[in-house]
């Protein structure tokens, strides 16, 4: 078995104690334990402009996790919105962001400082309904309503993504 992302502050006899109480790991060898790994970004909101490019030398794009995500997909998401801004600038054409509605246009907000108050104590993150915005109108209650709540995002976010695809602008 491979435990991929385990990360933990557990010392690794902690751990083998640990994962030994797990049924059938009793007598198990573990060729590699777990452990603390820091990721290493840059300060987005203070260094990258609104198109991942660095503030002192524009002609620097950055994107994935030293841009500031935490994720495969997300990191992959930023590295092709950072690959559309060069390509549109390369042809000398405006490329409009992502809208903020959808994951692509949240993080890019997240990495560049669209998030004012988490500009101070900025860190990676991955995608999450709290980073979107929030819908117009008064929000459904309890955990049906938080179910439907990240549907209408969703399809929000869809909705957005298509239009923004397609070179249409979209109301943030």
């Amino acid at each position: 078995f491979n435990m991929v992302g385990f990360q933990t502050k557990l010392k690794h006899g902690a751990q083998t104690r640990i994962f030994r109480t797990i049924p059938g790991l009793e007598k198990a060898e573990f060729a590699r334990l777990g452990g603390i790994h820091r990721n290493t970004f840059i300060d987005g909101p203070r260094l990258l402009d609104g198109q991942l490019r660095l503030k002192s030398t524009p002609r620097l794009r950055f994107a994935g996790q030293v841009a500031g995500v935490e994720g495969y997909v997300e990191s992959a998401g930023l590295g092709l919105i950072a690959g559309r801004f060069a390509a549109a600038e390369r042809l000398g054409r405006q490329l409009a962001p992502p809208p903020p509605t959808t994951a692509l246009g949240a993080l890019l907000g997240h990495v560049t400082g669209g998030f004012a108050d988490e500009a101070a104590a900025f860190q990676p993150m991955n995608i999450n309904f709290g980073i979107l915005p929030p819908l117009a109108g008064p929000a459904p209650k309890g955990r049906r309503g938080r179910i439907e709540r990240r549907r209408l995002m969703t399809e929000r976010a869809k909705h957005d993504i298509r239009l923004w695809l397609s070179g249409l602008d979209v109301a943030a």
